[in-house]
Formats: structure tokens, sequence, C-alpha cells
């Protein structure tokens, strides 16, 4: 009987090591086109959050049906974030170098409003994927409307996933071959599960306010 247990756990482990491997390199390969990053990245999303609630979907047809799902509205809503980053990185340059030459009060304004900017748009960004599994169908406004209110809604949940979804990138800063292979393999889809694990009554809840507005 222990060892029936025991094998049963391995097995399970297995499964899931195997799950994320292959969902992460799916996300990475769907992410190529560069305006698929955020449908590719909310696929991997709701296949783990599926996985996570002990559904079974299949892993690579449910995971194309999940990033095709209103692709185009992804798509456009990622092009205004993309838009959006590029601007405030640019005010951010911009005011980078006049503090250097003349510092002044109204540049110091203008370059810390542009760094709450980048930090408003990162955790539109992050909720945005957990808006998608639900409501994928939400005008781009309305997208951005509701990550906002999530984002401050749950803040204690927010700081949580703002520190997960960066600590793959420590990977890439000291890069070695085992940290490259770490990263292909795992670096997006283990925090990508530690998000859906972490958001489940967040989901839930969209769910909810689905059904009552439906």
């Amino acid at each position: 009987m222990f060892e029936k247990i025991v094998n049963s756990k391995i097995n399970e482990v297995a499964d899931w090591i195997i799950r994320l491997i292959l969902i992460n390199v799916m996300i990475i390969l769907y992410s190529l086109a560069v305006v698929t990053i955020i449908p590719a990245i909310s696929a991997g999303y709701a296949m783990l959050g599926d996985y996570a609630e002990r559904k079974s979907p299949r892993l690579f047809v449910d995971f194309f049906r999940y990033f095709k799902k209103n692709l185009g509205k992804k798509i456009i809503f990622e092009v205004v974030l993309l838009i959006g980053f590029a601007l405030a990185y640019m005010n951010i340059r911009y005011y980078d170098l006049s503090l250097a030459e003349n510092p002044s009060t109204f540049l110091w304004i203008g370059y810390y409003v542009s760094l709450a900017l980048i930090a408003i748009l990162f955790a539109i960004t992050l909720y945005s994927v957990i808006v998608m599994k639900p409501r994928s169908d939400l005008g781009i406004v309305k997208m951005f409307k509701f990550s906002i209110f999530l984002a401050g809604k749950y803040y204690w949940i927010t700081m949580v996933l703002v520190i997960i979804t960066f600590s793959p990138f420590l990977l890439v800063l000291y890069p070695t071959a085992i940290t490259s292979l770490i990263f292909i393999f795992l670096g997006i889809s283990l925090p990508l599960l530690l998000n859906a694990m972490l958001t489940r009554r967040i989901v839930a809840y969209i769910e909810k306010l689905g059904e009552n507005n439906g």
C-alpha cells in the first residue's frame, strides 16, 4: 500500500513537471511574434489554473483554444500596452537626461509620475492575464479599468504577484548554462502556476460578477 502511494505521488510530480515544461516551451514559441506575448501568457495561465483546480484540459488543444479566443482583442490590448510602456520609458529617459543637466522640482515630479505610470501599466499587464481567463470578451477600455480596479482591490496580492513575476528575471541577470535551461523550461510556467494558485479567488470573483451582470 505504501509503495503504491509513493509511486502515485512520484507520477503526479512527474506529470506536473512535464506540463510545466511543455507549457513553458509553448508560451515561448507562441510569443515569438511579439504582439502575441499576452495571448500566449494568458493561455498558459488559463491552462495552469485549470490544472490547479484539478481539471483535465487537453494540453495542446486547449492551450491553442485559450490562445485564439478573442485573439484580435488581446493583440490590440497588448499593442496599446506596448505603446504606453514605450512612451513612459521615453519620458523617463528625457527626465533622466534633463535632471543630469539642470535639476528642478518640476523635472523630478515628471520623473516620478513617469515611474508611477510604468508601475500602473505593469499592474494592468499582470491583471489583464487574470481577467482574460474568464472575460477575454471585454473591450480594451473595460479591460484597462477592470485590471486597475483589481490591482487596487487586492493590493497585497498585487505586491506578491510582482515579486513572483520578477523572480525569473534574476536567472537572466546572472546567466549560466543551468539558469538558461531553467528559464527555458520553467522560467515562465512556474511563476504562472504560483500566480494561478494565488489568484483563484480573484478569478472566482470575476466569474461571479459576470454571472450577476449576465
